[in-house]
């Protein structure tokens, strides 16, 4: 597991003599990680592409301290969590799943466990604009226009692509027709 290195002895940058409040790194990293481990669906691989994203932005990204900072790394992290998701496929939740089923008594947990493995792996197919206009828009719970500031696009792009993966979960979870053995 890899450890985001913030400025020595501080966890919040502040320039000096400025009006600008400090940025606390340490909150900017914890929710940059909740963002990726939403995108990645593994905590290990969002630390560490949180990690990446944190070097890349002191070798060329905006300084900590600039209103630019925040909206920059999202969408790094955005970007960077699409790109891993290209390059391999997520761990299937099999084994958890078995670990589940064997701890919980209840048949409405494993009802919603496997509902959510369902969802999963419908934001899972989703092409890589609209999963994370998606997961910006409704588990970050962001409003259309900080998270086209992100993505650097238009509202209207924005709502088109929420509007579209929405859609696309719904054309994904719901059955079409009666299902075969019922």
């Amino acid at each position: 597991m890899t450890h985001t290195r913030t400025e020595p002895g501080s966890p919040s940058v502040s320039p000096p003599n400025s009006a600008v409040a400090p940025v606390d790194l340490a909150a900017v990293r914890r929710r940059m990680i909740r963002l990726a481990v939403r995108l990645v669906w593994n905590r290990t691989d969002a630390e560490d592409i949180v990690q990446e994203a944190f070097q890349t932005a002191l070798k060329r990204g905006p300084a900590a301290n600039e209103a630019l900072f925040e909206p920059w790394l999202v969408r790094t992290v955005g970007y960077l969590c699409l790109n891993h998701r290209r390059r391999r496929r997520p761990e299937p939740l099999q084994e958890w799943m078995e670990t589940f089923r064997d701890a919980s008594s209840s048949t409405g947990s494993i009802d919603r466990a496997e509902a959510l493995d369902r969802l999963r792996g419908a934001i899972e197919q989703l092409p890589g604009q609209q999963r994370l206009a998606l997961v910006l828009r409704t588990m970050e719970q962001m409003d259309y226009g900080r998270i086209a500031e992100i993505m650097e696009s238009s509202v209207s792009s924005v709502r088109a692509n929420v509007h579209l993966a929405r859609r696309r979960l719904v054309e994904l979870l719901v059955p079409s027709g009666p299902e075969e053995g019922s």
